[in-house]
């Protein structure tokens, strides 16, 4: 072994020194352009060394002798890449072509090539695209499809996931769109203190709730898209900077500069929108951008009784200067935003005039970002500081006629025990809100530094990330008088005020390392982020723990390859990453659960011998033990390159097991049913002496809801793309883009129904323990064939786009009938036996499972043709018209044996826009 260990080592240095005896060749190149002019400032670079062309556009290369790759850039002209074999000094001309302007214009949003997998949307895009809120820009993602905007109900942010059925039901599978995190300008968007909810989410079919984003996260309809200037949104596995997320991140650059006086009105069918802003230049340091929009929209253009309406305006200022003899850029931001949902019943239609809904929503928020960069050698050259206060005042008003259908009572007890009650007006108008303020506050210190150690270059960065978030507004408010809703199971006014706020603090570092062995790159990302909750009581189990994520990318950039004197690109990507997001306050602490059993109720025509007597029970439903989701995310991605054709396809598996999902508990209530026919009016003192009065004992189950970590979410598929060059004969650009989705949706832990069956006066007992509730597994192939065409003569850009599903399969998992166990009238577990199936009552808990249950839907073939054109008039005035589905095709599927056609599903929606600068003459 030693023998061999020897031969190596001296084989190794022997062949270095032999190397390093080789004679060292010159090689000289000279550039030009493309008016045959010396081109000065080329970067002429080999796998040995690098030089810059001199004022006589020569670059001189010192090799040793053999074959070399050699790579010619500059940032005005096309690059060049050639192979050469140099066995002695020589010289080689080259005229380098400059860049292609046409190639540079992006209507469709481009895929990132770096480490992390990510969709660059910017400015050129989103002006083609139209966009009434930053829902539309969801279409230019892989597998994403136009859609006629639904601005009067919650747009939640979804990414590699196909819901099918569920796509607008909330509740149970809402931990993938709440981690989405949106970054406005560097600064987090916090929505942990959101506890908006509508005390009687049923008014007007559920609209409330289809409003509701207290468990969704970010309502992208709120986001208006004119000031932006470049939208990053990241699937795969971004950097150990960002945290308290699941399924990736949404980075918003807004525009900041010098520019004219803009204005843009835009109307279609469902709404209207108006823009101005301008940006101003203070002095060649300073530079100041304000703009503000307003959108009208209808949920149809035929009801005037339900509305959405959205306010925005900011101030964004850029300023450069110098602290300490080193530069320092201060970007601060002040934003307004108001969004307005409102409903109400049409008169016309007979129903009540008097019933009311309307959530108002105002932000105002200060953002402060600081980049402080130091000396190049230091071992931090970067210090960057981000800090935000945005402050909520958030209210749902809500008007109800009330009209019951005989005598009622209510309990006012707020607390658990017997009590006497009310009884209401047969007919009375109740008025409630929700009323919030939620406070938050964000700082992120980060620091970054570039280091190079043993042909190593590191790019390494650590900080602090820092979220507070609390709600000060006065919750749940109604006169309990005259309570919302005539039913035994009410809850009671609530202040927010009153519930501890959210700290969540954590620390993170990573590092970029990049190696070159001769053409073969090799760059890797290795960060960690520990992330704690703060000042939460010391019960819950959350309290305890320190969440560690690790992160983990690495590309490989194979040695280009030479076909007809142009480089074949090619990229390898894998990724890895563990990622938590944090319950809400909502989810932390819930507001308490209250049951009024009435013991006595006892009606007279004579109102001074009236008497209702209520056992109230009160039941916390906070979770102790509930956890934060965990995601787990993989993904492999391929990337090639050649002559400006550009590809991508990339494989990606998402596996979250734990997240939040409200669950039915049980818990066993005792109450007295006193005989009315008994009461003793001669023994009647402010009320019937209940110690005289006969009375038998009752039981019965109850249940509640409780938030814990019952579902999973398993994501896995297949996203590609690929770009075409800008055909000169025609300027076109074809893009083609798609991918292929398979998400699950299932329960993890075990659920509590109760039957429908009604059984006996008090209604059926038992509540099954089952396995399995509905589960589901959606799988689809969207494309989208992308076609655009720029005249720069007529300044006018005409696109076409082509998209659809290949198909579209949402199944649900087999569903067990059987309980495997059950809680009995005790309010214990029992389980669940054969005899039991033939019980008179504990039959009914084997569920009834059809057929067509778990029959799938398997959906076939669509198209759908969209049309976008824009042109400019005298340079000042651009106006743009769009119609998505101007024809669309759905082949018919088949369903239990049936052949189902599906004709007009997808009617035409149009559109224009008019954007005018005032430019100076």
């Amino acid at each position: 072994m030693i023998r061999l260990l020897t031969f190596i080592i001296l084989f190794f240095f022997g062949s270095q020194f032999l190397l390093a005896q080789n004679e060292k060749l010159q090689l000289n190149i000279s550039i030009s352009g493309g008016n045959q002019q010396k081109l000065k400032g080329v970067t002429v670079k080999s796998s040995q060394n690098a030089v810059i062309t001199d004022e006589n556009g020569i670059a001189t290369l010192v090799l040793s002798e053999g074959k070399h790759h050699i790579k010619i850039t500059h940032s005005n002209y096309q690059e060049k890449e050639f192979d050469v074999n140099l066995n002695s000094s020589k010289t080689l001309n080259f005229q380098l072509q400059p860049i292609d302007k046409l190639e540079e214009i992006v209507i469709f949003s481009k895929e990132g090539k770096g480490l992390t997998t990510k969709t660059i949307i910017d400015r050129k895009a989103m002006e083609h695209l139209q966009p009434s809120s930053f829902t539309d820009l969801m279409e230019l993602l892989p597998g994403g499809l136009a859609k006629t905007p639904s601005l009067s109900v919650n747009n939640r942010p979804l990414l590699r996931e196909n819901r099918g059925a569920l796509a607008n039901e909330p509740g149970k599978y809402d931990t993938s769109s709440l981690g989405v995190q949106f970054m406005i300008d560097g600064n987090v968007i916090n929505s942990n203190a959101d506890m908006q909810v509508s005390l009687d989410n049923g008014q007007f079919g559920y609209s409330p709730e289809a409003r509701e984003t207290a468990t969704t996260g970010v309502d992208m309809r709120t986001i208006s898209t004119n000031d932006i200037e470049k939208v990053e949104i990241i699937r795969g596995i971004p950097s150990a900077s960002y945290g308290d997320l699941t399924s990736g991140v949404i980075k918003i650059e807004r525009k900041i500069g010098e520019s004219p006086l803009q204005a843009r009105f835009k109307a279609d069918g469902f709404s209207k929108q108006y823009y101005v802003g301008k940006g101003f230049k203070i002095n060649e340091n300073w530079q100041i951008s304000a703009g503000a929009d307003f959108l009208d929209s209808k949920a149809d253009p035929t009801d005037d009784f339900e509305n959405y309406q959205r306010m925005t305006a900011s101030i964004r200022s850029k300023k450069k200067g110098n602290l300490w003899s080193n530069p320092l850029e201060w970007r601060s931001n002040i934003d307004f935003s108001s969004n307005i949902d409102s409903k109400k019943n049409d008169p016309d239609n007979g129903a009540p005039e008097i019933d009311k809904y309307k959530q108002t929503r105002t932000r105002i928020s200060f953002t402060n970002n600081f980049v402080y960069s130091l000396n190049k050698a230091s071992f931090f050259d970067k210090i960057i500081l981000k800090t935000a206060i945005r402050q909520g005042f958030e209210k749902i008003d809500q008007t109800k006629l009330v009209q019951l259908s005989g005598p009622r009572s209510f309990s006012l007890a707020t607390e658990q025990g017997e009590n006497v009650g009310v009884f209401p007006a047969l007919r009375y108008i109740s008025e409630f809100s929700t009323e919030g303020k939620p406070l938050d506050i964000t700082a992120l210190l980060q620091t970054t530094g570039t280091r190079n150690t043993f042909g190593i270059n590191h790019q390494y960065e650590a900080g602090l990330d820092w979220r507070y978030s609390k709600n000060n507004g006065r919750g749940l408010v109604y006169d309990m008088n005259s309570p919302y809703a005539a039913s035994f199971i009410n809850s009671r006014p609530r202040a927010f005020n009153d519930i501890p706020a959210s700290n969540l603090i954590a620390a993170f570092l990573g590092d970029q390392m990049s190696y070159a062995v001769d053409q073969h790159k090799f760059t890797l990302y290795t960060g960690l982020r520990f992330s704690k909750q703060m000042g939460i009581d010391n019960s819950y189990a959350i309290s305890k723990k320190v969440f560690v994520e690790p992160r983990l990318n690495l590309q490989y950039s194979l040695p280009h390859v030479m076909i007809n004197n142009a480089p074949l690109k090619t990229d390898v990507t894998l990724g890895y990453g563990q990622f938590y997001k944090q319950p809400t306050l909502l989810m932390l602490y819930p507001n308490r659960e209250f049951w009024d059993y009435t013991q006595l109720n006892y009606y007279h025509n004579d109102a001074q011998y009236r008497y209702v007597n209520f056992m109230t029970y009160v039941q916390n439903v906070e979770n102790k033990n509930l956890e934060a989701a965990k995601s787990i995310k993989k993904e492999i991605r391929l990337d090639l390159s050649y002559k400006n054709h550009n590809f991508f396809f990339t494989y990606f598996k998402e596996d979250m097991t734990n997240g939040f999902r409200p669950m039915r508990h049980t818990v066993l209530h005792t109450y007295k049913q006193y005989d009315a026919s008994q009461v003793d009016l001669s023994q009647w003192n402010n009320g019937p002496s209940l110690a005289d009065t006969p009375y038998t004992d009752r039981k019965t189950n109850a249940e509640y809801m409780v938030t814990e970590n019952g579902s999973a979410t398993i994501k896995n598929g297949i996203e590609f793309g690929y770009t075409s060059p800008r055909f000169k004969a025609i300027n076109t650009r074809f893009t083609l883009s798609g991918a292929y989705f398979k998400t699950q949706l299932r329960n993890s832990v075990p659920v509590v129904e109760r039957p429908s069956a009604s059984i006996g006066s008090d209604g059926f007992p038992y509540y099954g323990i089952y396995q399995n509730d509905d589960g589901y597994v959606n799988s689809n192939m969207n494309y989208n064939l992308f076609i655009d065409t720029y005249l720069p003569s007529l300044d006018l850009t005409i696109s076409a786009s082509f998209q659809g599903s290949v198909f579209d399969h949402q199944r649900k998992d087999q569903r067990i009938a059987a309980p495997i166990s059950y809680y009995g009238i005790d309010g214990i577990v029992h389980p669940f036996t054969e005899a039991d199936k033939t019980d008179t009552y504990k039959q009914w808990l084997v569920r009834n499972v059809s057929v067509t249950d778990n029959m799938p839907r398997d959906y076939t073939f669509t198209i759908a043709g969209n049309l976008k054109i824009t042109k400019s008039i005298y340079k000042n005035i651009k106006t743009s018209m769009f119609v998505t589905r101007i024809f669309n095709y759905s082949a018919p599927y088949t369903f239990n044996n049936v052949t189902v056609y599906r004709k007009g599903a997808n009617t035409p929606y149009f559109g224009m826009e008019l954007n005018y600068n005032f430019l100076n003459k």
